[in-house]
């Protein structure tokens, strides 16, 4: 089977008339999206040779690897001052990594690390897109205002328990590292500092998997009181009187957890 492959230079030339073009929905346009597709799919196919280790068939890594490219030609913005192949090579191998942590991963991860999870994803994807690399340590810290001990802890969560060995030899001895949750601190003072929410967190996890639903759907999502009854099969009316029982149970949770605190600190 033999794939296409294209000089930078061209590609990147593609690449620039894609983004002049931006925004208009002419054939031209679009022929310059299939066009750059086309030329790297020999890209696609390169990185996903790269992880054939894992165990899972090439042809599932390739189409893992191809929605990164899709989303590289859909959200490439040349002003950003970086190179296409270094945005979609980044895009292609992140799809892939997380097809295979996907496929392999059954543990539970806490809402907690999920919401933080995310939000060090989101920024790592706007520091990438303004920088053309990885962020540092510190231009994270500062993004999401967390102390950089605090983003170094972030990490280790997110990865102790959402990470699978790429390697499928190594997945038996991945590593689970202890999080320290009192480094995940604020950088600078503000109104809802992220130590708060991981508490709010981490008490919502203590609820029902109904009260979960209903408080992850209006507050996390922005979701009416009318659309959570039609997820979770209850009317609106009756959301509208759960909602207020279990913000006062979430209230008693946090009061319990600071009089626990209290004793230990007196013993």
């Amino acid at each position: 089977m033999r794939y296409a492959v294209t000089t930078e230079a061209l590609l990147e030339e593609l690449a620039r008339r894609l983004a002049a073009g931006r925004g208009k929905d002419d054939e031209e346009v679009l022929a310059l999206k299939e066009e750059i597709i086309r030329r790297n799919t020999g890209l696609v196919v390169k990185i996903a040779q790269e992880f054939v280790h894992s165990g899972e068939p090439l042809e599932d890594l390739i189409q893992a690897g191809y929605l990164g490219l899709l989303n590289a030609v859909h959200n490439f913005d040349l002003r950003r001052g970086h190179k296409f192949s270094t945005y979609a090579t980044h895009l292609i191998k992140g799809e892939i990594r997380h097809y295979i942590r996907d496929k392999h991963n059954t543990i539970r991860i806490p809402q907690w690390v999920q919401e933080l999870g995310h939000q060090v994803a989101l920024a790592e994807e706007r520091l990438f897109k303004q920088y053309g690399r990885f962020p540092t340590i510190s231009e994270l810290a500062e993004e999401l205002n967390i102390t950089e001990e605090g983003i170094k802890e972030v990490l280790k969560a997110r990865d102790a328990l959402n990470y699978i060995s790429i390697d499928e030899e190594r997945r038996a001895d991945d590593p689970r590292p202890t999080i320290d949750i009192e480094r995940i601190r604020s950088k600078r003072e503000e109104p809802f500092p992220i130590e708060q929410r991981i508490r709010i967190l981490m008490a919502i996890e203590r609820l029902s998997e109904l009260q979960r639903r209903i408080i992850q759907g209006l507050f996390y999502h922005e979701k009416s009181q009318a659309e959570v009854g039609q997820e979770v099969g209850l009317s609106q009316r009756q959301v509208s009187r759960l909602k207020q029982a279990i913000l006062e149970e979430l209230k008693r949770l946090l009061d319990d957890e600071d009089e626990e605190q209290e004793l230990d600190q007196a013993s």
